[in-house]
Formats: structure tokens, C-alpha cells, sequence
């Protein structure tokens, strides 16, 4: 039986669901710092923890990621600090104008003659104030950008883990059609093997009764049907070979689990029909590198 039709050539490329990235810039006096990480997921669901002062790009930053990823659950933190660890408060002059203005109506209108003084202007709401960094020239466009390379960078460290994955299915899917080769030879060896002997066995119990040799050889050519594993090994070895064509389609993780799927199928048939203490050890060998697969394809997007 041939078994080299799933050995394929040319390039693989698989993307994990799991990553992490990272990137900061600095804004004036103050630091945007990114972390973006992702673990797998059914679909593609993303989460920001953003500042207040850049909640209002959450809509920007989310079509940017949607374009980027097609599954699992990335959490994006963007923290928003001061450079020089403690901001201090500065004046805002054009609310202490109005007040001002204020004050001077009220002298005006009432006849007062006192006006406020700089310390207590300073108790006045709103009059000192942290400054904002989104008051910043370019601030939104810095914190977009820096959004855009964490999650550029946790494109890489996914697709460099499914460089690894794509590696450990190419050869785990190889070593699968290896084993099954001489599973289904030894076996069909086996059949004929049987064929021969219940064909004796049933001549002497028979004790020179005479016998259809064409309906004998009918009921043992059935008999070694239900036993035969020869067309469970070709959809086997064809199951292989479509996985490894799938390895280089991006989003290839669930067409995978279905093909993973339907080879743990045909290795328990051969399981349930081969009688060999080789063949069954071998059948489980086969089993325990697909149970490994499966486990690992919830991680490929």
C-alpha cells in the first residue's frame, strides 16, 4: 500500500490563537503604554481597557483589530502615565478669566467692593487642574498607533507559534500514515490467512458431505469483509493528505478539527476490527498522536 501520497512539498502556514504584544510612545510628558494577549476562542472577540481620556477611539481601535484577526479573545490594556511620575496641577486661565469676569459683574450690578485674590481664585472649582494628555497635540493619533503596533506584534508571536504547530502537524499527520501501512498490509495477510483456515475447518466438519464451493467462497469473501480494513486505511490516508493541504489556509483550525475528527472515526473501525496484538498497539500508537492533535487544534485560528 502507498503510503508517500500524503507527503506533500512547498510552504505551511498556520496562526496560533494564543500570542501577547506590546508597545509604547511617548506624548509630551506623558507615556502610552499597550498590552495585547490572546487566547483561544470560538470566534473573534475583542476587549479594550482603555483610559477615559481615549474612550472614544474604542470604535477605531476595534475595526483596526478585526482586520488583523478572524478568531479568539484578545484583551488590548492601554494605560496612560506620566513621564515625570507626578503630574502637577497647572491653572486653567481661561475659566479663571470667566470667573473674573463674573466677579466683576456682580461688583458692578451689587455695588461690591471686594474681588477675589490669586489664593482664593486657586479654591475655585475647575481653577487647578491635572492636565489632560489628550490636550496633547497628536495625542489620539500617538495612542491609534501604538494600539496598531502591540497588535501587529501579537500577529507575529501568533503566527510564530503556529509556525511550531504547523511543524509538530505536519510530522505528527506523517508518522500517522507511516504506522497505518503496515497495519493494513499485516492485516490483510491476516484475512487471507483466515480465509484459508476457515475454508479447511469447514471441509472437515462437512466429513465428505458434499459442498457448494461457490456459496462457501461467497460466505468467507462476506466474512472477511466485515473484517477488512483495507478501505478504512484509504479514507485514513486520504484524510491525511487533505489536512496537510489545509496546513496553509489562514483560519484553517476548524476545517482541521473536522478532518481530525473524522480520522479518530476510522482508527477506531480498524481499533474494532483488527485482531493482531501488533496491529492493535500499533492502532493506539495511531490514536494517542491523534489525541494530541486534537487537543492542540483549539489553538489554530
Amino acid at each position: 500500500m502507498n503510503t508517500d501520497l500524503f507527503l506533500l512539498g512547498g510552504l505551511f502556514f498556520m496562526e496560533s490563537m494564543t500570542g501577547f504584544g506590546s508597545s509604547s510612545q511617548v506624548v509630551g510628558v506623558h507615556r502610552i503604554t499597550v498590552l495585547a494577549k490572546s487566547v483561544n476562542n470560538k470566534g473573534l472577540s475583542l476587549h479594550f481597557r482603555l483610559p477615559r481620556e481615549a474612550a472614544h477611539l474604542e470604535e477605531v481601535l476595534y475595526r483596526h483589530g478585526k482586520q488583523l484577526f478572524s478568531r479568539g479573545r484578545i484583551d488590548i490594556t492601554v494605560t496612560v502615565e506620566s513621564e515625570t511620575g507626578v503630574s502637577l496641577p497647572e491653572p486653567d486661565l481661561t475659566l479663571a478669566r470667566a470667573y473674573l469676569d463674573g466677579a466683576d459683574k456682580l461688583v458692578k450690578e451689587f455695588f461690591l467692593t471686594s474681588s477675589p485674590d490669586a489664593f482664593r481664585m486657586v479654591t475655585l472649582p475647575g481653577i487647578m487642574r491635572v492636565p489632560d494628555p489628550s490636550d496633547g497635540e497628536g495625542f489620539d493619533q500617538s495612542l491609534i498607533s501604538a494600539v496598531e503596533e502591540a497588535l501587529q506584534q501579537l500577529l507575529v508571536s501568533r503566527r510564530r507559534e503556529g509556525d511550531g504547530l504547523a511543524d509538530m502537524f505536519r510530522e505528527s499527520l506523517k508518522s500517522i500514515g507511516v504506522l497505518s501501512g503496515p497495519v493494513a498490509e499485516a492485516h490483510s495477510e491476516r484475512i487471507e490467512h483466515l480465509f484459508g483456515e476457515r475454508k479447511r475447518r469447514i471441509t472437515e466438519l462437512m466429513n465428505g458431505v458434499s459442498v457448494d464451493e461457490g456459496r462457501l467462497v461467497q460466505e468467507l469473501a462476506l466474512l472477511s469483509d466485515r473484517i477488512d480494513i483495507a478501505e478504512e486505511t484509504q479514507r485514513l490516508l486520504a484524510h491525511i493528505q487533505s489536512g496537510l493541504s489545509v496546513l496553509a489556509d489562514n483560519g484553517c483550525g476548524r476545517k482541521l478539527g473536522f478532518i481530525l475528527q473524522e480520522m479518530h472515526r476510522e482508527l477506531n473501525t480498524m481499533g474494532s476490527k483488527v485482531d493482531s496484538v501488533d496491529a492493535a498497539h500499533s492502532v493506539i500508537e495511531m490514536k494517542d498522536i491523534l489525541g494530541g492533535l486534537r487537543e492542540q487544534v483549539a489553538n489554530v485560528q
